[in-house]
């Protein structure tokens, strides 16, 4: 089976190919340039590099977001672009869901964090069981709440904290009690993608599959 996975969420957009659950290629560009302008062009070179025909891709994964509002949905715009004429299944993950798959044998508790802006941030919390990442909870919180909540609701369980709130909300850190990820190149790659564990929502339809924003655009908030 092949799966065409593809990540416009955050500043990179990257690509990544995948036969029977293992990776055969990857693109990731991280750019001034806009989504419009580096997607396709990397999903043309992957293809071409792997010697894979558009129509031999049997399902398209793509990130749903939180992240850039514009960027997810280009993201998103442009997968349902390439597998509606040829009826593929389209799935969906998260971006903090991404993120959490760069920890694979980690045997404790991921706490995914992206910076939403003034103080907030969109998590997840997830753990490995049985070669599958777990979903436990995603959301948007401010940092302190959050490290609060995670203190009673999971003060048992053993949690590393990874994500660019690490180095946005410093401050913030000095209520962190768990163990902490410093290392700048666990990012949102998705040729990290852990296939099997993505949450199939409706079956994949294309129709289904829509932006997770979280929360309003600025715009929208400041009307």
């Amino acid at each position: 089976m092949l799966i065409l996975a593809i990540d416009t969420s955050s500043n990179a957009a990257s690509a990544a190919l995948f036969k029977d659950n293992r990776l055969l290629g990857e693109f990731v560009v991280n750019t001034a340039q806009t989504h419009s302008q580096k997607l396709l062009p990397i999903v043309d070179s992957l293809l071409t590099q792997t010697n894979t025909p558009i129509a031999d891709i049997d399902a398209y994964y793509v990130c749903e977001g939180p992240g850039s509002f514009t960027g997810v949905r280009i993201g998103i715009a442009n997968v349902k672009g390439l597998a509606q004429p040829r009826n593929k299944k389209v799935y969906g993950y998260s971006s903090m869901f991404l993120l959490a798959c760069n920890f694979r044998y980690f045997e404790g508790y991921i706490l995914s964090v992206i910076d939403a802006k003034r103080g907030d941030v969109y998590y997840g919390v997830y753990s490995w069981q049985n070669d599958e990442l777990i979903i436990h909870e995603e959301g948007i919180e401010s940092i302190e709440m959050l490290f609060s909540q995670m203190a009673l609701k999971y003060a048992d369980k053993t949690i590393i904290l990874v994500g660019d709130a690490i180095k946005n909300y410093p401050d913030a850190l000095g209520n962190w009690d768990g163990k902490l990820c410093k290392d700048e190149d666990v990012i949102q790659r998705v040729g990290n993608l852990h296939i099997p564990s993505v949450v199939m929502r409706d079956e994949g339809s294309v129709y289904d599959i829509k932006a997770n924003y979280m929360r309003k655009s600025q715009a929208e908030r400041d009307k």
